[in-house]
C-alpha cells in the first residue's frame, strides 16, 4: 500500500511577504479653497499628490480656483510653480486674491513661487516639470511642489509647432509625457516613503461633443485628448457642459455698470478619491475669492471690500453705488449621465 504524501505546511504570511509590497500611504490631504468652495463641491479643493483638472468654458472662474490653490500652498510651505502658456497671467489679480507676491522696481514680481512662461511646445514644458521633480528627488528642491498649468490645450507639441503635426500629435505628446510619465512620478509621492509631495493642477480648455441622436445631450471634452482626464484623480467642472452658463452681478455707478461678481456652477465631474460628486453647486467669484450665492453674503462682501471698490471707482462711500443683477439668465442645462 502506497504511503500518503505529507502536505507541506502552508503559511499565508510567508506568501504575502514574497509576493506583496507594503501599502503605506500618507494621509489624504486637500488644498483648501474656502468654506464656500467646500459647500459648493463637497471637497475642500485639489488633492495632494495627484493630477487635478479644472475643466470649463471661458470666464467660469477656473483661474480664480487655481490662484486660491496657490494661496493655500504658500500658507503650508508648498512651493507653487506657475506654468503659463496663454500669456494672460495677471500678478495684480493674483495678489488681490491673496497670493504673497511683490512687484519690484524693474516690474518683475518676487515671492515664494516659481514662474515660467517661456514655452513654445509641450515637450519644453514637460522637460521643465521633470527637471524640478529630479531636483526634488535629489534633495536640491527641499519643498513640496504644486504645479499649476494655465492652460493645457493652448500649446502644441514640437512636431505641430514645426508645422509637421496636428491634433493627434498634440494628444499623443500629452499622453506620453504627462499621462504616463509625469503622472506616475506625481502619484508616487503619496507613498509614505516619499519625503516630499508633488501635485498638479491643470486648467483645461474644452470642446463640446454634439449628441449623436435628437434625445442626447452635449458633452464637454478636454482639449488635448483624453489622457489627462484619465490620469486626473479629481476633475472639477466649471460652468455647464454646453456653454459657460454664467451670470453676473454688476455695480451701477453714475449710470455705468461695473462687473462685481460672476455666478458660476462648480461641480465634481470625476472623483477617484472619496466618491463625493456634487453636481448642483452654485457660487459667486469675486476679485477677492469665492462667496456664497445669497443676498446676505453679497451684502457682507460689499461691506468687507468697501475700501477696494472705493479705490477702483474713485468714490468716498459705497452708498454711492447700487447693486443690480444682470439681465443675462443663468443657463441651467442638466448634466449628462455617465
Amino acid at each position: 500500500m502506497a504511503k500518503a504524501i505529507a502536505k507541506k505546511e502552508f503559511s499565508f504570511s510567508d506568501l504575502k511577504k514574497k509576493f506583496s509590497s507594503e501599502a503605506k500611504f500618507k494621509e489624504q490631504k486637500y488644498f483648501y479653497l474656502g468654506k464656500e468652495f467646500l459647500e459648493c463641491t463637497g471637497i475642500p479643493g485639489p488633492s495632494y499628490s495627484a493630477i487635478n483638472m479644472f475643466l470649463g468654458h471661458s470666464n467660469t472662474s477656473k483661474t480664480t480656483a487655481a490662484i486660491l490653490t496657490a494661496v493655500d500652498a504658500q500658507r503650508n510651505n508648498v512651493l507653487p510653480v506657475f506654468i503659463i502658456t496663454e500669456q494672460k497671467w495677471d500678478f495684480d489679480h493674483a495678489k488681490t486674491l491673496g497670493l504673497q507676491c511683490e512687484k519690484q522696481e524693474d516690474n518683475s514680481w518676487d515671492g515664494f513661487f516659481l514662474f515660467n512662461n517661456d514655452f513654445k511646445y509641450i515637450e519644453q514644458m514637460t522637460d521643465y516639470i521633470n527637471s524640478l521633480l529630479d531636483a526634488q528627488e535629489k534633495g536640491e528642491m527641499p519643498y513640496d511642489l504644486l504645479f499649476i498649468i494655465d492652460s493645457i490645450g493652448s500649446i502644441p507639441c514640437k512636431m505641430t509647432y514645426e508645422g509637421k503635426g496636428g491634433k493627434q500629435h498634440n494628444a499623443a505628446a500629452l499622453a506620453e509625457k504627462i499621462g504616463m510619465g509625469i503622472h506616475q512620478r506625481i502619484t508616487s509621492t503619496r507613498r509614505e516613503d516619499s519625503k516630499y509631495s508633488a501635485t498638479m493642477v491643470v486648467i483645461n480648455q474644452p470642446w463640446v461633443e454634439l449628441p449623436d441622436n435628437p434625445y442626447g445631450v452635449p458633452r464637454i471634452k478636454p482639449k488635448g485628448g483624453e489622457a489627462l482626464y484619465l490620469a486626473s484623480s479629481l476633475v472639477f467642472l466649471f460652468g455647464n457642459e454646453k456653454n459657460s452658463g454664467v451670470s453676473h452681478i454688476d455695480l451701477t455707478h453714475k449710470g455705468r455698470k461695473v462687473a462685481f461678481a460672476t455666478r458660476s456652477k462648480i461641480s465634481v465631474l470625476k472623483n477617484h478619491i472619496s466618491g463625493i460628486a456634487y453636481k448642483d453647486g452654485k457660487i459667486l467669484a469675486t476679485a477677492h475669492g469665492y462667496i456664497k450665492d445669497d443676498p446676505e453674503a453679497i451684502k457682507k462682501y460689499k461691506a468687507e471690500s468697501a475700501d477696494y471698490w472705493n479705490n477702483i471707482l474713485g468714490v468716498s462711500s459705497m452708498t454711492e453705488v447700487d447693486f443690480d443683477e444682470s439681465e443675462e439668465i443663468f443657463d441651467d442645462v442638466s448634466y449628462s449621465e455617465e
